[in-house]
Formats: structure tokens, sequence, C-alpha cells
């Protein structure tokens, strides 16, 4: 304002050497719109708590053409992929362009993916970075040959191509009774991101087992081993919820099984258990490993390996002799036997999540959380995040744009944080409402970066959702007026405090964000999409290099 001031006490000398009445109203308005554009440039240099943010230039999507997804880093920038926006709200897979951006955020070359040299039209699965090396997986069926196969093809980084030169890395045929079951191939990196699982589960009869098959390869799509297994339960009781490959190429499978088909569609009810399948010994070993700990229920879990490869479980638990307790858990495993265990019952604000009934009513929303996979860090400490969703009834298409008509909702995140030694320190819960109407899910849900001693987590938001004064969240709508938008950053510290502010080129343009186009690429950075309509930009952000546990 003092600055203003000044150049409005000494403009009328200035003017008044200027006879051209055009000139001296140009002038003045540059005299007033100069102060207002140092302060916007100060306010949006403002230093943020132990957070650099470098933003990139603007771009604008062509043909519809959204980004979608970062599917890799590495020490030169970052490659994401853009798809139409039907198809994004449609959920087809469709090939997809391919953008690299260096590391100042500026987009530096992009390409049109495109399958060539097959008979049949293929099919996109995704992009997957194992090891060094940035891989197109896709499918193809040819009816006559009655033959599904998996496609690997390397990505060339300098030209953002296909080498065409692909290689199969599964194949089977499909059953001709199996119509509404036909297989579908799935793919899981191990945690160190060299080696990956190829998979595909052949359905039984009604009533009868499933069939998996197994494929282990390294970074040049050479095979490590591969293995079949029979599934121990009837196709209608059972679904498996994770899949994990270790760094020393073990494979465990997490199944949630329940007495009957009726019982398992019950997911609010404790009438189920979890069950792993470990796969040891280069896929020539097999076991069936049941967690039980006396007077838990184990409402959720998820199943990884620590640095000394031994078998982790996490979740949440419900105490079965008092039916209003509910925790978090983390068990460490060698076999059958649980070597450590510890458990750790909610806060009493924090049983309550969103619901306002009774404590037991509540119990159900644990029913309705996912499971991120664990993330250990260096120290051997692990991270555990979780959210509620839900969706609405109707679950159909529109008949006009054939956009599902459901309305899908996320809402609070869990975050467990474990010690070094396997104690479970806190949960925190970190509260939202998001609506994601027709389709435009990608809008919601939340992207983190798990960092030495903190947490961070990124999602969209309404502004009033900064207040700290203790209330229910205002509901985020992604078709909401401009105004109405921001992305919220969560930071967690190592005893689980709490920080909530916009970030701050979200706060100044009203951006929305795509948690999957949102990726931790470093020990300490993180890469957010901020777009607008058709204008969107990239924006990495370098979090303060620290390591405390005080």
């Amino acid at each position: 304002m003092l600055f203003t001031c000044i150049i409005l006490n000494f403009k009328t000398p200035i003017l008044n050497k200027i006879k051209s009445p055009s000139m001296k109203k140009k002038l003045l308005l540059l005299l007033l719109i100069l102060p207002l554009s140092i302060t916007l440039l100060h306010a949006q240099n403002l230093p943020e708590a132990a957070l650099n943010i470098h933003l990139g230039s603007q771009n604008f999507t062509k043909n519809n053409m959204m980004p979608n997804q970062i599917v890799a880093s590495d020490e030169k920038g970052i490659y994401i992929t853009k798809i139409k926006l039907s198809d994004e709200l449609r959920g087809k897979s469709e090939f997809p362009i391919i953008e690299f951006y260096n590391h100042q955020m500026e987009l530096m070359a992009y390409h049109q993916l495109h399958a060539k040299n097959h008979d049949t039209p293929p099919r996109f699965e995704q992009i997957t970075q194992v090891g060094d090396r940035l891989y197109c997986f896709y499918s193809t069926y040819d009816k006559g040959q009655n033959q599904k196969k998996l496609w690997a093809d390397e990505i060339e980084k300098s030209t953002l191509s296909l080498r065409q030169s692909p290689f199969c890395l599964q194949s089977f045929s499909p059953q001709k009774k199996a119509k509404f079951k036909i297989a579908k191939f799935h793919l899981k990196l191990s945690d160190d991101n060299n080696t990956i699982l190829a998979t595909f589960k052949q359905p039984g009869a009604k009533n009868d087992t499933d069939t998996f098959n197994f494929k282990v390869v390294d970074q040049e799509m050479k095979e490590i081993w591969s293995s079949q297994l029979k599934a121990p339960y009837n196709n209608s009781q059972y679904v498996t919820t994770n899949i994990h490959l270790s760094i020393s190429g073990d494979l465990y499978l997490l199944n949630k099984a329940a007495p009957s088909e009726k019982a398992l569609a019950k997911f609010w009810e404790p009438n189920y258990h979890y069950s792993i399948i470990a796969i040891t010994d280069q896929g020539k070993t097999q076991t069936t490993i049941q967690p039980q700990v006396q007077g838990k229920h184990f409402t959720k879990m998820q199943i990884s390996t620590n640095h000394n490869n031994q078998l982790v479980c996490a979740g949440f638990y419900t105490d079965q002799l008092q039916n209003t307790t509910s925790g978090s858990y983390f068990l460490t495993l060698k076999g059958q036997k649980i070597t450590q265990k510890s458990f750790q019952a909610f806060e009493p604000k924090s049983d309550e999540g969103q619901a306002k009934g009774s404590k037991v009513e509540n119990q159900k929303y644990l029913y309705t959380y996912l499971l991120n996979d664990i993330e250990f860090r260096g120290d051997g400490s692990a991270v555990l995040i979780a959210e509620q969703t839900s969706q609405s009834p109707g679950a159909s298409f529109t008949s006009h744009n054939h956009l599902p008509m459901a309305n899908s909702i996320f809402n609070t995140i869990a975050v467990v944080s474990i010690a070094p030694e396997g104690e479970i320190m806190w949960t925190k819960k970190i509260h939202k409402n998001q609506l994601s109407p027709e389709g435009y899910s990608f809008f919601s849900s939340y992207a983190t970066a798990v960092l030495h001693d903190k947490i961070y987590l990124v999602f969209n938001d309404h502004p009033e959702n900064l207040s700290t004064e203790e209330s229910d969240p205002v509901r985020f709508n992604p078709k909401a007026a401009k105004k109405e938008l921001m992305i919220a950053m969560v930071e967690l510290d190592w005893n689980g405090h709490i920080k909530k502010e916009a970030l701050s080129f979200s706060r100044d343009l009203h951006l929305l964000t795509k948690p999957l186009a949102c990726k931790q690429v470093s020990s300490h950075q993180m890469v957010v999409l901020g777009q607008y309509n058709n204008a969107y930009r990239m924006a990495r952000l370098d979090f303060e290099k620290t390591f405390s546990y005080q």
C-alpha cells in the first residue's frame, strides 16, 4: 500500500509533461497496475514451510487429449500419458500419447503410441518402468485360433516410440463356457522395480476352483520363474485382494474368503477371514498361511515384506470381546508363526469417522477402507495409508453418452505409522469429502510422498476446508465453480502432527489435480499436475531434506 501511495503522489508532474490524452491514460493505467503486479509476484514467491515449487509453462490440450498418468521418471525427467477425455470417463483402454518433461517441468517431446505387425487389433494394457527400461504392455485376441496373448514392447526413451519388437509374455485359450468371465492379464512390480510379475486367472466352472498362472521376468523380459496354482477355495467363496512380489522373487497372494458367496458379499459383516498363499523357492513351494490372533477380527489387511524379507501384515481390526473397540495392527510372520505383533486402538474421536450413529454403527466404516501398499523407509519403519470409498446405487450407464450414472464418494484417509521395530506409533485420520459424478473419479482420491520423517498427501478439496475449526468437511465436486476448487497438501511429521494448506499455484489459479498424474520421483521430490478445463501445467515440489525424529 505504501508503494502505491508513493506512485500516486508523484504521478501528477509526470502526467503534466505529456500532452496526448491517450498517452496519459496508458501511463496512469500502468502506474496503477505495477504495484498490484509486484504484490502478486511477491505473494506467489512467499516461502512455504519446507517446500519449493518449480512450476512449468502452461500447456493446452488438443483433440480432447487429457493428461492422465505419470508412468515413469528418471534422471532426465518424467513421462506422462494423455488419453481422450471420453475414454477417461468410460474407463476405456486405447493406446495413449506419451509426453516427456524435463526437470524444469517443461514439455520436451511427445509421441502417439501404435503397436504394429499384428493380425488382430491390439488392446492397450499399461506402461510400466522395469529397472531403467520403459515398457508398453498390450494384449491381442485371435478369435480364429482362440488365443489371447500378453505382449511387452520397449519404448525408446529418446524418441518415445515403440521398438516394434514385442515379446510374448503369456498366452492362453479362453474357455468358451466362461464367455463372461474371460481371464484378464495383471502386472505387479517388485518393491525395487527391477522385476515384474505377469499373471492371469482362468476361472473354473461354478463352485469349482480357479487356476492362477504366474510368470516373473527381469527388466530384459527374461523369465526368472513361472508356476501354476489351483486356488484353495471355490471361486464363489473368495476374492484375491492383493499380490505382492518381494525383492527376492517370492510371491504372496492375499485372499479374503467366506463360507458362502452370500457371506462374502456382505462385506460389512465379520463373516470372513484372510489367508495368504506363499509361493517361494522360484515357484516350487506353495504354502497357505492364515494369520489369527485370539479375540481380534481383521476387518482389513494388507501384506508386504520387510528389509529382512519377512512377511508382514497390517490393517484394521475390531475386538471380538469388546465390539465397540477398533484400531490398527501390524504383524511380522515367519512361516505360520507370528513372531511380532502390535495393536493400537483408535483415539475416541477418531473412531467416529464421518458417521453420527452409535459406536457399533460407526464400526461399519472400517469395512469401506481401501488399503494402499505398505511402504518401507530406509530405516525399517513403515507407513500404511487407506481411504474410505463408496458408490451410490445405480451403477449403470446413461443412454445418451454411455457415462456411468453412479456417484463415487471418497472420504476419510487413515495413515498408520509403524516404528522400525514393528510397533505402531500412531494412526491419524484426515477427513475429506469428495464426490465424483458420472465417471469423474480421476479427480478424486489422493497421491502420496513418503519421506524419511514426513508423509505428504495431495488431493483436491474445497477451500473452506482449510479452516482450523472442527466441522464436517465441505463436499468437493470437480464440476463446481472455479472458486470452489483447490489442491490441498497435508503434512504429517514423525510424531503424527498434521498441517494442511493449499498449494500456492493452485490457490492463485484454482487448479485441479489428478492423483494418477502425481508421483513421488525421488526421496525428497514429488511431481503434481495442475489442470483446469483444457489448460494444464506440471509442478515439481522440492521438500526440505531433513531427518529428525524429535
